[in-house]
């Protein structure tokens, strides 16, 4: 019979697996024999080693407190489902501010902000209650400091309620967003994975994942990452609602962006690195320098290289190139339209 310790290391081993990716039955097995030693389900009968494998399924629930791993019969293999109150980790005073300051400092829109949100919020997982409430006191002190630049005014209970929800449930809110002509406030029901501070636009901002829209036309079940301006979120009905968010964020997209840049912008080899997986080429025989690079928001990428002005001409790939040829088509009918009404 498997001793208590080696019940703890098998059961650690399938946590530590499913962590990194959904995995089979057999792959589990295969990966704990590997780190525990042995052939801990290599039994006298398939059924036995079967039932063992399980029960250290269960003692991860039952005697750690995490989450039982789900498993999903379609794709026949085990996916990771939280934490659940298993919180092993604890740091100290130092660690705690340098953690704030990295979840509250690190915007969505910097060089692999996504990778670095995500080892930030399981890192939070992993602390025991009072250091995850200690850690939200120690962002706000950072928030009140950077909330005197917002010239927005929140009201105390949208605050609160993002506050209450970011990392942790949904949240459903009206929003009041200049794309509407007829200045109707749309409701928004969104998962609420970070709040940050935009030092260029001087704004805070809620970055989730939209679920459904309802407004004037109907609902509409949107599956979609937006990026909502906090000062534009009316404080009536907002809602903090039961259901919590899953263990990981859904995915978001991505845009492959290959631009040149004019001689006078890349003539040092000082090319500024404002996008994910950027690689820079050597310039060819007039001095354009090509880059390629991935982004999220192909929104504010295509105005990130706008500001470049005639020094920037986007290659591809073809959305990102055909946003940027509108939204260029966009300005030259606004100059046109103006030299001729003056």
């Amino acid at each position: 019979m498997a001793t208590i310790d080696e019940r703890i290391s098998r059961a650690l081993s399938i946590l530590r697996h499913l962590q990194r990716a959904p995995s089979s039955r057999d792959t589990l097995t295969d990966l704990v024999s590997v780190d525990v030693g042995g052939s801990p389900y290599d039994t006298d009968t398939l059924d036995a080693g079967r039932r063992r494998f399980e029960e250290d399924l269960s003692f991860l629930h039952t005697r750690l407190g995490v989450e039982r791993p789900r498993y999903n019969r379609k794709q026949a293999v085990y996916e990771f489902q939280g934490f659940g109150e298993f919180r092993p980790l604890g740091l100290s005073e130092e660690e705690l501010e340098t953690l704030a300051f990295l979840v509250e400092a690190f915007e969505p829109d910097a060089p692999q902000a996504n990778q670095v949100q995500a080892l930030l919020h399981r890192i939070q997982e992993l602390l025991p209650d009072n250091q995850q409430g200690s850690l939200a006191y120690r962002r706000n002190r950072l928030q009140i400091h950077l909330r005197s630049k917002d010239r927005d005014e929140v009201p105390p209970v949208v605050e609160n309620s993002i506050g209450r929800a970011v990392g942790r449930q949904l949240l459903r809110f009206a929003y009041r967003s200049p794309n509407q002509a007829d200045e109707i406030p749309r409701i928004h029901t969104v998962e609420p994975w970070n709040r940050y501070f935009d030092s260029a636009r001087g704004h805070f901002y809620l970055d989730a994942f939209l679920r459904e829209v309802d407004g004037p036309h109907g609902l509409w079940k949107a599956r979609q990452w937006m990026r909502y301006r906090i000062g534009r979120i009316l404080a009536e009905g907002i809602q903090v609602l039961p259901e919590r968010l899953p263990p990981t964020p859904p995915k978001r997209p991505r845009h492959k962006l290959e631009y040149l840049l004019a001689p006078e912008i890349a003539r040092l080899g000082q090319v500024s690195r404002h996008f994910d997986d950027m690689q820079i080429y050597t310039p060819d025989a007039e001095g354009w320098v090509r880059v390629t690079a991935t982004t999220d928001n192909l929104f504010m990428a295509c105005r990130q290289l706008l500001s470049y002005g005639p020094s920037c001409r986007v290659v591809g790939d073809r959305e990102v190139r055909q946003h940027m040829e509108a939204l260029v088509e966009g300005l030259g009918r606004m100059y046109n339209d103006n030299q001729q009404n003056s």
